[in-house]
This record gives C-alpha cells, structure tokens and sequence, in this order.
C-alpha cells in the first residue's frame, strides 16, 4: 500500500505542481503562452510526421484542447522511441532469446500444402522471430476456474522449473493454493521465477507476499516498476502477457491473470467469463523463450542459460501452432493488429470475436465493416457489466457505424467477459492475452497463439456459440434511440480513446 500511496501522491503532485507554475507565473502568460504554443505546434509536426500512428488526429485534437496537460499526457501515454535505454535493453534481450528459436522450413512447407490460403499468416509470424510448429497438443478451458484446475495439477508434477508471468497477482483464495504448491516444490529443489507486472500487481500483492516468496528461494520481479518509469515515460508500458511454463513441455497462455475474480470465487462483476489454452509439446518453447526475454531485460543482469529450459518431452498432434509476442520493443511493427486484420480480411463465413473492450482506429473499423458488407457473419462479444465506466462509453461509441455495416455485436448478460479471442471457418484462430484498443495494439507487451487445423478450434467455437445463448444482441434501431446526453458524452470520450 505504501508503494501505491507513493505513486499516486506523485501523479497528483505533477499535476498540482503544473497548476501552481501557472497560478504564480500568469505575470509572465504572454511568455508562457509563446512557449506552450510553440510546443505544441512542434509535437503536433511530430505526429504528423510519425504516418504510422492511426491515432493521429485523436492526439491533435487533444492537445489543442488541452494545451499544457495534453502535452504531458501525449508524453505519457503515446509509443515514444524517446523511452531510452530500458527499451533498447529489452530489444536486445530479445534480440537474443530470438536466437534460439529455430524455424523448420519443413513445417511451413506442410502447412503451406495442407493450408494454401494460410501461408501468408504463418510466413509474416514467422519473418517476426515467431516459428511455427507442430507436434503440439492443445486443450482449451472455456472458463478460468477450469484453467488453473488443470494448471495446478501441472505445476504439482514439476520436476525442474516454474516459470508464472503475469499482469495482475492478487492474494486470495487461488493465490493460496499455488503459494503452497511453490513452497513446496522450492523446498524440493524446483528453480521458480514469478514476474508480474508493477502496476497491475501494486494493489493486490503487498510487499509481505513478494518478501514470503524471495525468503523461500523463489526469484520475483516486478516489471517496469512505477517510481522508476515515471519520469522516463514509459511507466505506461505494461507487461500485459500471461505465461506459465511447467519445466518447459507444458505452458498456459490466456486472458486469465491469477486473481479470485477470474475463477468466480467472488462475483466482482457478476460472472467472470475467460479462457485459456494449455499447449503441450514444440510450441511451448517460444512460450518459454518469450518469458525469459522480458525477465532479462527486466533484470539488467547476464542472459539465462535458455538452452537448459528447453522441452524434454515429444507428442504428436493435429494443426499447427505458432506463438507470437508483441510490445513497444517492436516499434511501430503491431503485430497483433496485423494479425487480426489478416484474419479479418481473409475470412470467407464467419469471424467471431470476444474482447472486453473495443476501442479501435478506423482501420480495424473499415476491416470489420468491409467484412461484413462482403457477406461475412461478424460477430462480437463485449461485457454487458463493465469494470471501468468510462472505458465502456468509448466501447459502446463505436457501435453505431458496425451495426450499420451489418457487424452483429452481443453484451455478455451475466456479467463480465474477459475473454480475448478471435475465429474464422473453423480453420483459424487467436486466444491469447490482446484486447482490441490502443493499449494492447500500442502499448502493452501482449502474447497470442496463432492456431491453424487444430481440433481445438471446434471446442473454442462451441464455446462462443454457447456465450452467444446468455447474450443481449444490440439492435441498431433500438440504439439510435438512446438519450442525447448519452450520445453526446460517449462521443467526448471518444475523442480521448487514446488516454484508455
């Protein structure tokens, strides 16, 4: 709680600070005016020159609406190359756990054969340092009390190593469980290493957990801690992956953080809806590697010994899987908006999405509406209760112009959906950690699993069509008829998608 109580007390003070230098400087407000007006005309000739963000006008239009914090929140909250060293340091970890992921020409080639119209997908993942694979077997859990059932029998059977990355860690009844299954395979000479991150983690897993932990030989980390990143802006910059690798032959990635809401221990937005997939076999080593590449960067100490962790078991299994990562590491390069955007335009009958959240640019809303003026079946799953108020005014701004393009958009009734997933034909897929909004696409460190001929697909889209059952379908002539006041301030919000 202190360490929050810091945080906080310093975001405030910035902006208290701020008003006071104005309050006492207003003798000098000519002068300051030519500054701030000078300085935003030079930020303003940035983005435009930086084509690649699509979020450009939304960022115009807040700075000359706010021209003194909108400066400092287009600092804070914009993808900045100026995030120095921290962020080359962890280009260069990755860079080199890069080196030891290995791509089999034989494998693209068999899914090239099997799945001509595929290669394309496989081949852009695999140019990114993301490999392909096979001989992987894969199971989904439609819900997360499901997951860490199975998870923690898994962690139970380890022998060598245990590796949790996670956005959110909390105390409660989940963490219980596995704390004692850590201990105890500590005590018994298994290596574990927890990484969470700093400010998904700040209020729910208090010092004394962490201290309980490195006491009994478990290595933990924090990444990006908050003092540190603030006043380097990039304290934005989240590890919002969610990885656990049981001695490197099984991993767990999904929407799931380790919290009692996400196994519905307690009804914290009425039923909490999530997924995961274990993966068994070849895929689970990218898991593996793209863990080890942020724990190193994270670190600042020497590279680990990668080529121990390596899978020790072999199987065999249908489809093909092939994990990927994305981040700030990556530059302007969003892979995980690629990806969706490929699988959106190259879908023939359907596409079905589940996301929590749906703030998106123009080209992601032009891909979807293009979709289903061509005679797709889109459909989206979004939350009916929403965990931040205002993120969900911006969610629902957007429904008009999907509705209009025959996109078929459902708010899950029963409570919260956190699940982020998308499907087509019953041929491919992604389920990993991605919300569709400009903080997963820009800002956050992400993780997915591409999924292509795998059985596991028809268990994922019976999942969705069963979600689909307790779900409200928005009806656009229902929705054009909501109040003024409620159109007018999602449409404010919209403006500032990018501060969401």
């Amino acid at each position: 709680m202190f360490r929050a109580a810091v945080f906080v007390l310093a975001m405030g003070g910035r902006f208290i600070l701020g008003y006071f230098a104005v309050v006492f400087l207003r003798s000098q407000a000519l002068f300051l005016y030519n500054i701030l007006d000078t300085l935003a005309i030079i930020a303003i000739a940035y983005i435009i020159i930086k084509k690649n963000n699509p979020y450009s006008i939304k960022w115009i239009i807040v700075i000359f609406l706010l021209p003194v914090y909108g400066l400092i929140l287009y600092l804070f909250f914009e993808r900045l190359d100026m995030a120095g060293g921290r962020t080359k340091r962890i280009r260069r970890s990755i860079a080199y756990g890069a080196g030891f992921l290995d791509k089999s020409p034989a494998v693209y080639a068999e899914l090239g054969d099997a799945y001509p119209q595929r290669k394309r997908i496989a081949g852009y993942l695999g140019r990114k340092n993301h490999p392909l694979y096979k001989d992987t077997l894969c199971s989904y859990y439609p819900l997360g009390e499901l997951h860490f059932d199975a998870m923690l029998k898994d962690m139970e059977e380890a022998e060598r190593f245990i590796f949790l990355e996670y956005f959110i860690i909390s105390g409660g009844k989940l963490w219980d469980r596995m704390k004692e299954i850590l201990l105890r395979k500590t005590a018994q000479g298994v290596e574990i290493r927890v990484m969470m991150d700093d400010i998904g983690s700040i209020l729910t897993f208090p010092k004394k957990l962490e201290t309980e932990l490195t006491q009994n030989n478990i290595r933990v980390i924090r990444f990006n801690n908050v003092h540190g990143a603030f006043s380097k802006f990039y304290f934005n910059y989240r590890n919002h992956q969610k990885i656990a690798i049981i001695d490197g032959n099984i991993g767990y990635t999904g929407g799931t953080n380790i919290g009692d809401e996400y196994i519905n221990a307690y009804p914290k937005y009425g039923h909490w809806k999530d997924n995961a997939i274990r993966l068994e076999g070849a895929a689970v080593w990218s898991l593996t590697v793209y863990f080890l590449q942020l724990w190193d960067g994270e670190t600042k100490t020497d590279y680990s010994p990668y080529e121990s962790y390596r899978p020790r078991t072999q199987v065999q299994g249908q489809g093909f899987f092939q994990p990927f990562t994305d981040g700030p590491a990556d530059g302007w390069d969003n892979i995980a908006k690629n990806m969706y955007k490929s699988i959106i335009y190259n879908a023939r009958n359907y596409i079905y999405i589940t996301t929590p959240y749906l703030i998106v640019d123009s080209s992601m809303i032009d891909a979807l509406c293009i979709a289903a003026q061509g005679g797709t079946d889109v459909r989206i799953i979004v939350p009916k209760k929403w965990d931040k108020w205002f993120v969900h005014l911006v969610t629902l701004s957007n429904y008009r112009e999907l509705l209009e393009a025959g996109v078929r958009i459902f708010e899950y009734s029963p409570g919260f959906i956190h699940a982020k997933t998308i499907i087509s034909d019953d041929m491919h897929g992604v389920i990993g950690t991605i919300n569709m909004d400009f903080r997963s696409f820009y800002l956050h460190y992400e993780n997915g699993v591409w999924i292509c001929g795998a059985p596991v697909l028809l268990d994922i889209k019976e999942d969705v069509l069963r979600t689909l059952e307790v779900c409200e379908e928005i009806q656009l002539e229902e929705w054009i008829q909501r109040p003024f006041f409620e159109k007018l301030l999602q449409n404010v919000l919209r403006l500032f998608a990018v501060l969401f």
